[in-house]
């Protein structure tokens, strides 16, 4: 277990120019835990400062809050093993925008325990400095990732807040290879899962785009000239 553990920690962005005798300490330190959580689990509520980080070893988890009328909405999928989930609520006092992390599919985590990072000891210190260095770079993954969110919230029609995806994701070819189901996108983009599905098919039908499978091409930059006039 110790050795799965260290070679997990060493791969990681958190571990980050860390010797192998420092991630050692901290594998070794019984403070760090693996966790295992089924699709739609809850993997931890955000209204308190947490006693453990979370960070992804694999699956597919989001951040999550419901609105008044019943209706999910989702951040960014997190797909990326090592990526940290919580990291940002240990160090603020306020609610944050989501009120929760869910597993959108059986995914598996470490669980680090938050004496890590917020009480002084002289065993880790070194390793204290190091991990919160790395630990400050992924914050701005982070803000950027939110001020996409923001951003397709202000956008008022669905089409807008498709184009907008699509943009953000398409590579030189205008190719995008969509990840998520089709009900994961339209909780990312604060819709219903019927008006996506119909509006893509109208942006087809108008050849804006082609849908082939999990591949989306675009088909007429025009489809982009509302989000950004």
């Amino acid at each position: 277990m110790e050795k799965d553990l260290f070679e997990i920690l060493k791969r990681s962005h958190l571990c980050r120019g860390l010797t192998d005798e420092q991630v050692n300490r901290l594998s070794e330190s019984g403070l760090i835990k693996r966790i295992r959580y089924k699709r739609n689990e809850i993997l931890f509520w955000t209204d308190k400062t947490p006693e453990k980080l979370v960070m992804l070893l694999s699956g597919n988890t989001a951040m999550g809050r419901d609105t008044f009328d019943g209706k999910r909405s989702l951040s960014k999928n997190n797909t990326t093993p090592g990526i940290m989930l919580n990291e940002i609520r240990l160090f603020s006092q306020k609610k944050l925008l989501w009120d929760y992390a869910v597993a959108l599919e059986d995914s598996e985590v470490l669980e680090i325990s938050s004496k890590i990072f917020l009480e002084p000891n002289a065993g880790y210190s070194d390793v204290q400095v190091a991990v919160l260095q790395n630990m400050m770079s992924g914050f701005v993954d982070k803000i950027s990732s939110l001020g996409e969110k923001v951003a397709i919230l202000s956008l008022a029609s669905v089409r807008d807040r498709i184009a907008y995806y699509l943009f953000h994701r398409q590579d030189k070819q205008r190719l995008i290879t969509v990840t998520e189901t089709r009900e994961e996108i339209a909780d990312y983009l604060g819709i219903a899962r019927p008006s996506l599905s119909r509006e893509l098919g109208r942006m087809q039908d108008e050849g804006l785009i082609r849908i082939d499978g999990h591949d989306v091409t675009v088909l007429d930059e025009a489809l982009f000239n509302n989000i950004f006039e």
